[in-house]
């Protein structure tokens, strides 16, 4: 709960970490169920939500999206991966307080959020492709960091330079943000979507090099974000009341034991 989301495999390993630690570990008394930690990574989500639904009315999610952005990857694959998070399902202010807490955001750190995500969702809006899923809307870091002037009253000029660097560091650590491929960069797989239906190809963009000296590969505008796991796990209805496809919306996967 404190990382909030985990990707696929770092949740599996942590599973491992945890099952290999205690195997040896005698229990004496007899009403612990030694299947306990389920009979395989699955199985224990779903025996983990059962409890977890019961006593907090809180939940294991699972959504599919692309993996994350590397960018020093020579190639950039677009096979969606898992995310693993808990997911409130109470409307309450304790929910609001887990999705946002009050000691890390403000109520201008979030209308900077808000604003964020609907300029993410507008720069989307030409994606037509309906069988790519998520939002491949991206924003330089600069041009995060001036949107900052657009917020208006109540919100208007409330937010520094600093503020704002301290609050996109936020939204990236609990994955409402993630760093993505700069626009125009494509990935192997979206190479082939340039083919025309009648076999005649399409000029394909040029996929970005790793630089010669290893150097960490940047856009001369610097590092580009877009909208991160998390969003699409909590706040799906807000993306879509701001223009997202309901049909891009990422699969989720509620875990059942």
């Amino acid at each position: 709960m404190i990382a909030h989301i985990l990707p696929d495999q770092q949740a599996r390993d942590l599973y491992n970490a945890i099952r290999n630690k205690f195997a040896n570990v005698e229990v004496d008394n007899d009403e612990v169920d030694p299947a306990y930690m389920g009979n395989g990574f699955e199985h224990n989500l779903g025996l983990i939500n059962v409890s977890l639904k019961n006593a907090f009315n809180l939940e294991i999610c699972t959504v599919f999206l692309p993996p994350p952005y590397d960018p020093d990857a020579p190639e950039q694959s677009s096979a969606p991966v898992k995310y693993h998070a808990v997911i409130n399902k109470s409307n309450d202010q304790h929910a609001k307080s887990y999705a946002a807490a009050t000691s890390h955001y403000g109520p201008h750190e979030l209308a900077y959020l808000r604003l964020l995500l609907e300029k993410l969702v507008e720069r989307d809006n030409n994606n037509t492709n309906v069988n790519v899923k998520g939002c491949r809307g991206v924003m330089n870091r600069m041009d995060i960091l001036n949107a900052r002037t657009e917020l208006e009253e109540p919100h208007a000029n409330k937010l520094t330079i600093p503020q704002s660097e301290a609050a996109l560091e936020l939204f990236l650590m609990e994955k409402w943000l993630v760093e993505m491929r700069p626009s125009g960069e494509v990935t192997e797989d979206e190479d082939s979507d340039n083919l025309e239906d009648d076999g005649e190809d399409k000029p394909k963009k040029k996929k970005r090099k790793k630089s010669s000296g290893g150097d960490r590969r940047k856009s001369l505008k610097g590092t580009y974000y877009g909208i991160g796991p998390r969003c699409f796990l909590e706040l799906g209805e807000y993306l879509q009341g701001v223009g997202f496809p309901e049909e891009r919306m990422p699969q989720i996967i509620l875990n059942m034991p």
